[in-house]
């Protein structure tokens, strides 16, 4: 018995190959990913900073799987997000949006083509491995946390960033490095589980 009928897997090869689909899984996923966000603040340390950031996860996938396609999803829907989280913010402005927004969307994808170039992997990612994702996870999470860091530093966004000494401008930068990293790792995780259990479904079809 076929787990899923040849009709239906044509249908879902169309539209995961369908122009739109990569810059709607980076919106949808994040902007999904961000309303589940904001039902967990018990992982909050500061305004703009979670101890695990599942948002972080979906910027990752999105650019593993899309690239360049899936990381403009991330920061159109990264945009839509945080002109409402920050939109009390005064000194917030939409081109601060744009700029925090590009941070979150284009880091991953800068580490990701830094990596690939640096591990000589092609364009299909074929000879990516664990140890490659977690590379990207880790210094996708640090640089996104770092520039982060530095944006609200010029621009503080409430007075935990205003003239913060040395170790509290440490703990929060640790804190946001540790949500993204986190967030990514429960997420990629999760979609390896998921396509080893499709997988094994699979080899039961005949």
């Amino acid at each position: 018995m076929s787990v899923m009928p040849a009709n239906q897997t044509n249908l879902v090869e169309r539209i995961v190959n369908a122009s739109p689909t990569p810059y709607l899984f980076g919106f949808l996923g994040w902007y999904g990913m961000w309303l589940l966000q904001l039902q967990l603040p018990v992982f909050d340390y500061a305004l703009g900073v979670s101890l695990i950031f599942l948002p972080a996860g979906i910027r990752t996938l999105s650019v593993l799987i899309f690239g360049l396609r899936g990381a403009i999803g991330v920061f159109l829907g990264s945009v839509v997000s945080t002109m409402g989280y920050m939109g009390h913010v005064n000194s917030m402005d939409f081109f601060n949006y744009c700029i925090v927004a590009a941070v979150s969307a284009f880091s991953s994808y800068l580490m990701m083509s830094l990596i690939c170039w640096w591990r000589r992997i092609d364009s299909e990612l074929n000879e990516l491995n664990f140890g490659d994702l977690m590379a990207i996870v880790f210094s996708q999470g640090l640089l996104s946390s770092t520039l982060h860091q530095l944006i609200y530093a010029y621009n503080p966004i409430e007075i935990a960033y205003t003239n913060p000494t040395l170790a509290e401008a440490f703990r929060l930068w640790a804190a946001m490095a540790t949500g993204d990293i986190v967030g990514s790792m429960i997420l990629m995780l999760s979609a390896v589980a998921l396509v080893n259990l499709f997988q094994r479904l699979r080899s039961y079809a005949p």
